[in-house]
């Protein structure tokens, strides 16, 4: 005897078609599909706009044309024995002037018994300007740009000698990755880097060991940057 069985054919889901008529859904996938077209059109532009920059920057020269010496910076500290005359012979030797904005290195001026100084642009020394008064032959008190006291602050420091580079005079070679030894590979990445080539450029492995390190001991004792990054920051970002 033959049974036959009769399967209804459906048509689709009437439920799934009245929900896409759903006000609300439309409306939510509405501004999902207007944030997903904006973040596109930031990610596109951010995209090509750094793409141009770092192009420019690689295009020119990478390193300085001159590696400069300083000599051991003078600190200066309340209560030590200083000599006005001196503070300001030690500026005009590193560079400085009296007259502000003659000299690119900073300026100071000397006022009764105090000398006020401010690095400029060209200073190797921190930007931060400081009031030294002296009496009787010693520091009475150092102020910071700020008006807050400081114990001690560090003149700028003179440059010994600045090593030019030239066609006849080339202080510095650039060296091909494939020219280096490895041994000198391997003790660059085991100190900076050690995941280097199998990150692309963030180690967020490293940046969770790192963040976990300071939690757990209350203080900043790793960091969690890669070599990529330190090269961005040495190149695009200023001190």
């Amino acid at each position: 005897m033959a049974i036959k069985i009769r399967i209804p054919h459906r048509k689709g889901n009437p439920g799934a078609r009245r929900g896409f008529r759903d006000p609300v859904l439309r409306f939510a996938l509405g501004c999902f599909a207007v944030l997903a077209l904006l973040f596109i059109a930031f990610f596109s532009y951010s995209y090509v706009k750094y793409d141009r920059i770092i192009e420019a920057r690689f295009k020119g020269p990478v390193f300085a044309n001159a590696a400069k010496i300083y000599a051991a910076p003078h600190a200066l500290a309340v209560g030590q024995k200083a000599d006005l005359k001196q503070i300001a012979a030690e500026l005009r030797h590193a560079g400085y002037s009296d007259k502000s904005g003659e000299s690119s290195m900073g300026s100071y001026h000397l006022a009764g018994g105090t000398i006020e100084i401010a690095p400029g642009p060209g200073s190797y020394h921190s930007p931060e300007q400081a009031t030294i008064r002296v009496r009787e032959g010693r520091v009475e008190s150092i102020a910071g740009g700020s008006g807050s006291q400081l114990d001690a602050y560090e003149l700028e420091p003179e440059m010994i000698t600045s090593l030019f580079e030239g066609d006849q005079r080339s202080k510095r070679q650039v060296v091909h990755y494939n020219e280096m030894p490895k041994v000198l590979v391997d003790a660059v990445l085991a100190i900076e880097d050690r995941r280097f080539f199998q990150h692309s450029g963030v180690n967020f492995v490293r940046f969770a060991e790192a963040a976990w390190i300071d939690v757990t001991r209350q203080r900043h004792e790793q960091g969690g940057s890669t070599i990529t990054m330190q090269l961005a920051r040495g190149f695009f970002l200023t001190p």
